[in-house]
This record gives structure tokens, sequence and C-alpha cells, in this order.
């Protein structure tokens, strides 16, 4: 079985351009946009795919990484260079494309909510949410729950880098640059577990349909899916919303 790397880990390769130590590109890596890359999102969505349906069919604990990798029409090995664990492709969370996003240079326009709410969708679709069957997804997590917490420490995991990215852009800003290093980096993490937070709720509203009402209720089969987009965009409004309140 191949070692997987730990996201941390895969961030440094990235930021380095994809280079092993012997120099040489990584192949989990290169490829950018074309080919390659289209087949790594391909692998992974089948795999993230027949993970969820043998779940919604056979159940968490019966459903096993054999199982999920012969439905994908994949071998075990190349099932841990995409996810680390079942619970993982099922929630579609591939470490290797999220952190070649995190690796990304991403320029800052002065808002800190906007940047980091556009951050968090921005890896939610490097993951292939965009392209990932929402209606599975949401019919596990309904049926699993704590699957829900298991996505929570997933990005939890990320919380150095992405605090990381978040005090570069508030030594940028004005409002934060006569500050410390160490306040900015304090600062950010702050903005960085209020908008967790806010992600969260949504998250939770979204599967426990709190609002029968609201646009991402879930709809029949055969309507069209919702926006990701939309969800976390909703979150962002919410959470303007209560710091209004709070002036």
């Amino acid at each position: 079985m191949a070692a997987k790397m730990h996201v941390a880990q895969v961030c440094e390769v990235c930021k380095n351009g994809g280079m092993q130590n012997n120099g040489t590109r990584s192949p989990e890596i290169s490829g950018g946009g074309g080919l390659r890359e289209r087949k790594r999102e391909q692998t992974s969505n089948a795999i993230h795919v027949a993970a969820a349906e043998l779940v919604l069919d056979h159940g968490l604990e019966a459903t096993t990484i054999d199982a999920i990798s012969e439905r994908a029409g994949v071998s075990t090995r190349t099932f841990f260079n995409y996810y680390p664990g079942k619970e993982d492709a099922v929630l579609g969370f591939d470490e290797v494309a999220v952190a070649a996003e995190l690796a990304k240079d991403r320029p800052y326009t002065g808002d800190p909510l906007v940047a980091l709410f556009d951050l968090l969708y921005e890896i939610f679709e490097a993951s292939g949410g965009q392209q990932h069957r929402t209606h599975l997804k949401r019919a596990v997590v309904l049926k699993y729950p704590q699957l829900l917490t298991r996505q929570m420490v997933r990005v939890a995991e990320l919380e150095d880098r992405l605090s990381e990215i978040v005090a570069g852009w508030l030594a940028t800003d004005p409002r934060f640059s006569a500050g410390t290093d160490t306040e900015r980096r304090e600062e950010a993490r702050i903005l960085l577990s209020i908008c967790l937070a806010t992600v969260r709720a949504s998250v939770r509203r979204w599967t426990d349909h709190a609002d029968p009402g609201a646009p991402d209720h879930p709809q029949d089969s055969g309507s069209t899916p919702v926006d990701p987009r939309s969800r976390y965009e909703q979150a962002l409004a919410s959470l303007r919303t209560v710091l209004e309140k709070l002036r």
C-alpha cells in the first residue's frame, strides 16, 4: 500500500512547485489543468460516488475500501492515492487537490470575510464539490450525521495553513498591518474560527432541512441541483447580519 502524505506535507510539495526531493515533478501534482488533472478529477469523483452509493445500499460499517475500489474500477493502492479512508471518500475530500488549491497565490481585495469565504469555497470546489453528486452526499450525511464531524475535522487539520494565508492578507490591510506578526496570526485564527462556525451552521441547516422554503431545501431528484456556491453566499450574508446586530 502506498504511503499517504498528510495534507500539510502535500501543501509543502505544492508550494515548492510540485518538486520532489530528487528535483523531479511529483506525478500527483503535475499536469495543471490538462489531461492528467482531468483524469485525476474523474477518478476522484468515481471513488466518491462509489463510496456514497455503497454506504447508502449497505451501510457505513459494512462498506469496505475493497468494495469501493472494485465498484470504482480502481485498485486499493489507487484509492489511497486519493483518500486516506472510506469516510473521506464518502465526503469527497481529496487532500492532494485541496493542498494544490491552498498553495495558490491569491489577491486580497480588502474584505477578510469575503476572502475567507471564497477560500473555503475554493477548497470545497478543488476537492470535487461541484462535480460530485450533491444529492448523494446529502443522503449519506442525513443517514450518518457523524460524517459532518469528520468533515469539520478534515478542515480543522488545515487551520495552520489557512491561518497563515489569512495573516498574510492582514499584513497588507491598514486595519491590521500596524500589529505584530503574532497579533495578526491570532486575529487570523479568530476570523477563521468565526467563518468555519458559520459554514458549519449552514451545512447543518442544509442537512436538517430546517427551512422548507429555503433555496437549498432538498429537491426532487429530477430538479436542478442547488448551486453549492449559493450556500456559502448565504452563510456570509447570515454572518454579516449577526455582526450588524452587534454594532
